[in-house]
């Protein structure tokens, strides 16, 4: 399984997630301000959104959202590769 080293969280509802493979990328998130529930409403909050972390891996919020690497790959963009 690919895991994510590091994740930035940015004023415009995107984070930048680097792989462990080298794999730096960017993935659009302001969907999630349309999103409804106990573990999305907080993350409407910018502050809120922009405290994301790494855990065991994978892209995650306190509010227990979180995005696979795999999905990273899938729907995000590739802006680098570090080697």
């Amino acid at each position: 399984m690919i895991k994510a080293i590091s994740v930035i969280g940015n004023d415009d509802y995107s984070i930048v997630v680097t792989l462990e493979d080298g794999r730096v990328i960017r993935m659009d998130m302001s969907f999630v301000k349309t999103l409804h529930g106990p573990v999305a409403d907080p993350l409407k909050d910018l502050n809120e959104f922009k405290n994301v972390f790494i855990r065991n891996g994978i892209v995650t919020w306190a509010t227990g959202y979180d995005v696979d690497p795999y999905h990273l790959i899938e729907q995000g963009t590739v802006v680098k590769k570090i080697a």
